[in-house]
This record gives C-alpha cells, sequence and structure tokens, in this order.
C-alpha cells in the first residue's frame, strides 16, 4: 500500500510540474505527452508480443507481431508528436494535419507489409499492429490538441486531469464500501454497480468544483453554447463531468478486456503497485477524447 501511495504522489508531480511548465511554454506540455505516447506503445507491443500465458485466449497467439510490424508501430509513435509541433511550428494551427497524414500513411505502411513481408506477417498481426498504434499514440493526440486552445486549454486539461482520477477513486472507494451487485463480472469481477455510480456522482461534482476554483482565480469568461444564458456553464460544466466520469470507467473496462484477453494481469511495471503507465491513464485516454470534442464543439466558440 505504501508503495502506491509513493508512487501515485510523484505521478500526481509529474503532472503538476508539467502544468508549471506550462506557463513557461504551453508545447513544453507536449513532452508529457509525448513520453506517454512512446512508454504506452512499448507497452502495448510488449503485451502483444509477450509469451501466450495458459489464460489468454486461445487464438491469443495469433495476434503478436512480427519484426517489421513492430518497427512500424515504434516508429509511428516516435515521429506523431514531433511532427505535430514541427507543422504548428510553420503553420500554426494546422498540426493536425500531420497527424492525420502520419496515420493514414502508418495504416498504409501496414497493409504494405502485408506483401513485402508476406511470410512473416498475419492479417491479425496488422489488426494488432493498428490498435497499438491508435492506442495510445492516435487518442493521444487529443490531448495536443486541447493544448492548442487559445482561451480555455488550461481548464479543459485541468477536467480531464481532475475527473478521471476522482471518478476512479471514488468508484473504487464507494464500491468498497456498498459493495453490492457486480458490474461486469466477467471482465472485471471487481467492479461493481454501486462503485460506477459512486465515481460518475463525485466525477461530476469535481467537474463543478473544479470550474468554480477556476473562474475565482483566474479571468476566464465562459464563451460557449448558451452563454447568454448566466446558468448553462454549469449545464455544461455537468454534462462534461458526467460523461467523462462514464468514459473514464468505460476505458478502465476496455483495458481490462485486452489484458483479459492476453492473459496479463498488468501493462507493465513502471509505476510499482499500479503496473504501467496504461494502467494509469486508460480511463484518462478517453476521458481526454470527449473533453476535446466537447471544447471544441460547444465551449471554445461564440456563444448562441
Amino acid at each position: 500500500m505504501f508503495k502506491r501511495i509513493a508512487t501515485g504522489l510523484v505521478y500526481i508531480g509529474v503532472l503538476v510540474g508539467f502544468f508549471f511548465l506550462r506557463n513557461v511554454d504551453h508545447r513544453l506540455f507536449g513532452i508529457l505527452i509525448y513520453a506517454f505516447s512512446l512508454i504506452g506503445t512499448y507497452e502495448m507491443v510488449h503485451a502483444f508480443c509477450a509469451p501466450v500465458e495458459e489464460k489468454a485466449e486461445p487464438l491469443a497467439h495469433a495476434l503478436r507481431l512480427c519484426t517489421s510490424q513492430k518497427a512500424a508501430v515504434y516508429v509511428y509513435a516516435l515521429i506523431f508528436t514531433p511532427a505535430f509541433y514541427l507543422v504548428e511550428e510553420f503553420a500554426p494551427g494546422q498540426g493536425y494535419r500531420a497527424m492525420l497524414v502520419w496515420s493514414f500513411s502508418f495504416a498504409v505502411a501496414l497493409l504494405c507489409l502485408l506483401v513485402v513481408d508476406h511470410r512473416n506477417t498475419t492479417l491479425a498481426g496488422t489488426g494488432s499492429a493498428m490498435l497499438c498504434g491508435l492506442y495510445p499514440t492516435a487518442i493521444l493526440s487529443t490531448m495536443l490538441l486541447t493544448n492548442e486552445f487559445e482561451n480555455a486549454s488550461t481548464l479543459a486539461l485541468l477536467l480531464i486531469f481532475v475527473i478521471s482520477p476522482v471518478a476512479d477513486t471514488f468508484a473504487f472507494a464507494v464500491g468498497s464500501v456498498l459493495r453490492g451487485k457486480k458490474l461486469c463480472p466477467n471482465i472485471s469481477p471487481n467492479k461493481t454497480i454501486s462503485g460506477a455510480v459512486g465515481g460518475v456522482v463525485f466525477g461530476t461534482g469535481a467537474s463543478l468544483l473544479l470550474y468554480w476554483l477556476y473562474t475565482l482565480t483566474s479571468d476566464y469568461v465562459y464563451t460557449g453554447i448558451g452563454s447568454s444564458w448566466e446558468g448553462s456553464v454549469w449545464v455544461v460544466m455537468a454534462l462534461i463531468g458526467l460523461v467523462t466520469s462514464l468514459l473514464t470507467e468505460f476505458g478502465d473496462l476496455v483495458e481490462s478486456v485486452v489484458k483479459r484477453r492476453l492473459g496479463i494481469k498488468d501493462m507493465g511495471k513502471l509505476l510499482p503497485g499500479h503496473g504501467g503507465i496504461l494502467d494509469r491513464i486508460d480511463g484518462t485516454l478517453f476521458a481526454s477524447l470527449f473533453v476535446y470534442i466537447a471544447f471544441a464543439l460547444f465551449v471554445v466558440r461564440v456563444g448562441l
């Protein structure tokens, strides 16, 4: 327990440190995302290429990546974030184009390997390689894009990194106290419906509390959808908190399915007591995708 708490505090310290670095240059936050991408990609590739355990699914061995597919996945992750910032440097606001072009190129390269390296590649391995690229690197791109919002990037990133751990923590706490019916016994036998509800309630509350505290300590003014009505922002933040909390818990279940089908307990061993980076940010990945979409469509815009 001590090791788990100590690791958690170090992790939080790293996040806080990078938030302070954003005040020096907002692009420095990209270093954190780049690290998540590289480490997470290694964990994914290692998980799909590890020796198949007896408790894994019968066809788990077919999901293994060959050498050329592993190389393609690593190159994709290695270049993805730098390509985004390189394009942003010369064409501000156009970095997403580098993401799209590089992702399409990655997909085509994997398909080409079916011909170029036909003796070693399989369709199942190609699917695994695409998954290793999408999760986490492509999904992490939403954090890079969120970081580029002119007037609401700090608020959006705080929501991502606060709601997700709050929902996760209180889902565990409430579930441990109230117990009750299992949520998904065949996927994650320790999760309960009461815990899921508790996580959503506290995650939604964290969203509202965070917005209130943020407005007290900054000059942020909400100009999103419905801004002509004073109470609209609270409705928006409550909805963001609710959906983000739900997706956090769903993201955790998704990774549980992957690990169960591969027959492994943790995605890595980097964080003592927590597993790997992906074990720590699984719910955050899903949360970041939604928060980015919600802010891009309904918050970072002229009010209606």
